[in-house]
C-alpha cells in the first residue's frame, strides 16, 4: 500500500480548460512535506506547489488546466519526512530528499 496516494487519482478536462479538486493523503506515522511536478508546465498549474501534511492526515490541491492542445499529461507528488518543527515545505527537495511518490493522470479531452 502506498504510503501517499491522490483522490481522486485521474482528471479529465476539455481543451479548453479547466479546474479540478483533489486530495493527497498520508498514512504515514510522521509530518511529510510534498512537492508536485508537472509534465506539462505551460497547460497546467496546481495551488499549492509544496505543502505539508501532518501524521495520517490530508490536504486538498487544485489543478487548473488553461486553454490548449489535446494531449495526456501526468502530476507526481513527491514527498519527504520532516521533523514537526520543520517552517518551509521546499526545504527537502532543495536537499534533493524524496522518500516517494504518487501520480496523478491528467487528460485533456
Amino acid at each position: 500500500m502506498s504510503v501517499v496516494t491522490v483522490d481522486p487519482p485521474n482528471a479529465t478536462f476539455p481543451a479548453s480548460g479547466g479546474t479540478s479538486t483533489h486530495f493527497i493523503n498520508s498514512t504515514y506515522e510522521s509530518r511529510i512535506a510534498f512537492k508536485v511536478k508537472s509534465s506539462n508546465n505551460e497547460n497546467y498549474r496546481v495551488r499549492p506547489v509544496f505543502g505539508f501534511i501532518e501524521a495520517k492526515g490530508k490536504t486538498k490541491f487544485e489543478i487548473v488546466r488553461l486553454e490548449g492542445p489535446v494531449k495526456d499529461d501526468k502530476l507526481m507528488i513527491l514527498w519527504a519526512e520532516v521533523p514537526a518543527d520543520e517552517t518551509e515545505p521546499q526545504a527537502p527537495f532543495k536537499g534533493g530528499a524524496h522518500q516517494g511518490d504518487a501520480t496523478i493522470l491528467m487528460k485533456a479531452t
